[in-house]
Order: structure tokens, then sequence, then C-alpha cells
């Protein structure tokens, strides 16, 4: 929801937000299981300055941060540069699978949960949002980053093209070079006039007719997947902030998780969970603005999840019938990173959509036995 930026430390506050925002794409952090925040898809922290409301927050928070790196640098030895790990040698067919991430962020619980429901094991490295050390062999600089090992290492980027390519690759075993040839790199400016990376074919499983009959037996299923899956990360996401950051307490909450399961140093995140709260708090308000939501936040987020159970129907277990389709692992994906927040409570008691998710829980625990 933000744009890449550099690893080096931080010298404001806003550039502070942007590393612990990014994901691929839109890209934010989200909240993860059992207490968790999410940033909106809006890529809204691009603007080039925060506003006359959030410069004090910015200054003292930006100042803070320089200690912190100072204390850090006082006690510990400078990182090394991380590289990208060396291929192994691997039997013929297997995948090796190792995914970067902020366990915060909503694009990375969509590839958990891909990865998880289909039984494919996988290392997780979670990224420092501040340094990004762990990053530093790629030039994408956001994440999920998914390296995937067939005897050679690929890098896939943005969590819509991963889950694209590992799908094909599942059903077609192409040569994964191959798949993620078809989803190409295209430099575009946002409508704030940033350059932005997006991808072409992103949602398309890229299968031949045989392959395409057997997944998809009616068209209308393969429209209906994308349709969902482009909701999820174009609408459902950008409601994400706004009810999470509602008020000073939902913010700190939000924020209390982050600094608990992110890669962060006991210092800088302490100065990032109070001033981080305060400002997203500020800057929630201005995504409410920006996607023209109503003056109750939970309204809209209450409409997008009946929505989707009156996409999904009554006489279906899931989107995908008697089992998830990829529409069903996105949605799943991005609410999931508001659980224990008051925002998912209020969801669950004043919406049809527990039944679903409770059904998407367990269909996603018994991958995880599986695996």
């Amino acid at each position: 929801m933000a744009s890449p930026c550099s690893s080096r430390a931080l010298p404001s506050t806003w550039r502070l937000l942007q590393r612990l925002g990014p994901c691929p794409g839109l890209g934010a952090p989200s909240l993860g299981p059992r207490r968790g925040f999410s940033w909106s898809a809006s890529g809204g922290w691009a603007k080039k300055g925060p506003g006359k409301l959030l410069a004090p927050a910015f200054a003292f928070l930006g100042g803070s941060l320089g200690f912190c790196q100072a204390l850090r640098a006082s006690f510990h030895s400078q990182e090394q540069e991380a590289a990208a790990p060396a291929a192994k040698a691997l039997p013929e067919g297997s995948l090796q699978l190792t995914l970067y991430q902020y366990k915060t962020c909503p694009f990375c619980s969509k590839v958990r949960a891909f990865l998880d429901y289909h039984c494919l094991p996988y290392e997780i490295v979670e990224v420092n949002p501040v340094m990004r050390q762990e990053i530093k062999f790629s030039m994408y600089r956001k994440v999920p980053i998914l390296l995937a090992n067939t005897g050679s290492t690929l890098q896939l980027n943005d969590s819509s093209v991963i889950i694209s390519a590992i799908q094909t690759y599942l059903i077609s075993r192409k040569s994964l070079e191959e798949i993620v040839s078809y989803y190409p790199p295209m430099k575009a400016r946002n409508e704030r006039g940033k350059e932005v990376t997006e991808y072409g074919n992103k949602y398309w499983l890229m299968l031949d007719e045989k392959e395409t009959l057997c997944v998809y037996p009616v068209k209308d299923v393969r429209v209906e997947e994308m349709k969902w899956r482009k909701w999820a990360d174009d609408w459902l996401v950008h409601l994400i902030s706004p009810n999470v950051y509602r008020t000073p307490g939902e913010a700190l909450a939000s924020f209390d998780y982050i600094v608990r399961e992110g890669k962060f140093g006991p210092v800088e995140g302490l100065f990032a969970k109070y001033v981080g709260a305060a400002a997203m708090f500020i800057i929630s308000k201005r995504l409410k603005s920006r996607h023209h939501l109503q003056d109750d936040v939970r309204e809209d987020l209450y409409k997008a999840a009946n929505d989707w159970v009156k996409a999904v129907g009554k006489h279906r277990m899931f989107m995908g019938g008697a089992q998830p389709n990829l529409a069903d692992l996105a949605v799943y994906g991005v609410l999931r990173v508001m659980e224990g927040l008051e925002a998912f409570d209020d969801m669950m008691t004043h919406t049809k959509i527990q039944p679903w998710y409770r059904r998407m829980e367990a269909a996603i625990r018994q991958g995880k036995v599986a695996n």
C-alpha cells in the first residue's frame, strides 16, 4: 500500500510509517491472528508530506528513532547485508519455498493461507520493517517475496502473482520460470502521479484448454473467482485501517500487536507503538475520506462482509463449492488480520459472515495438519 523505500536508518516518522506499511502492489501491513492491525491498501502514505496535524508527531518520532539507532549501534555490531539463499540440489519435481514477510501484512497473510491450505511446506523469514536487511538481496523492496527453488532459485513478487503462479505450477507442472514470465512487471503511475510496479494477468491461472476445463468446468466460475480476488485487493483491504484505527484505543491495540509480533528492537518498538498509534489514528481519518467511507466506517465493513456472504450464496460452503477457491483464500487472508481486535468482533456479531469464516478456519487448519 506504499511505495518502496531505502533501507537505511530513517530520518523522519513519515518514512518509518512507510516502512512499516509497504506490501506488494497495494501494500501495507495488517494484523495477524489474535490481535493485530492492518494498513490501507491505497498507498495513502505516498504523499510528500504528512500535513500540519502530523508534523509534531513525525518530528518527535524521527528524532527518537535516530536515538534508537545510535543505541543499537553502541551495543551491537553492524548487521551484515543479507544475501539471497544459494540454490540447493533438489530432487526432480520438488519445490522449496521461503517467504519473506511482515507477520502483520494482509498480503503476506493471503500467501500463508494459500500455502497452508495446499499443504505446501515453506520457511518464513520475518523482515525488520525499519532496516529491512533481510531483503537487501532484492531490488523489489516490498513484501511478500517468495523464493521458490526447483533446482535454481526464482524470486516471485506481489501476493496475487505468487498465488496465481504457484497454483498454475501445481496444476500444469510447466517450469516455474516459464510460468512467471506470463506475469510481466509494468511501470505505471497511480492517481497521485507516483510511479508504481503493476503485474499483468495477476488474477489468471496460465493453463491450457484441458487444464482450464478441469479446474473451471463452467466459464462463469473462473470469472467469478477473478472478480472477487480483485475485489479483495481493490476494496476490502481499504476498509481495514479506518476500522482498526477508528479510536485511539483501537489504534494502540493494533500497534501493540505489530510491535510484539514484528521484528523490532526494544527501543524502536517502544517509540513505534505509542507515536505510531497516534499517527495512524490521524491518518486513518484521511483514508476514510479518500475512499469515501461512511461516517461510521463499521457500516462499510459490515456491508462488505455481507456482500461477500451473498456472493457465496446459501447453497455453497465456499465460493469454490465444497472446497475453498482462490477468492475464498484471498478474502479470508485479508479479514483474519483483524482477529483479536474490536473491529473483528463487531464484524462477526453484526454480519452473516461467521459460519463461512469458521469453515475457512477449519479448512486452513486441516491443510496445516496435513503439512
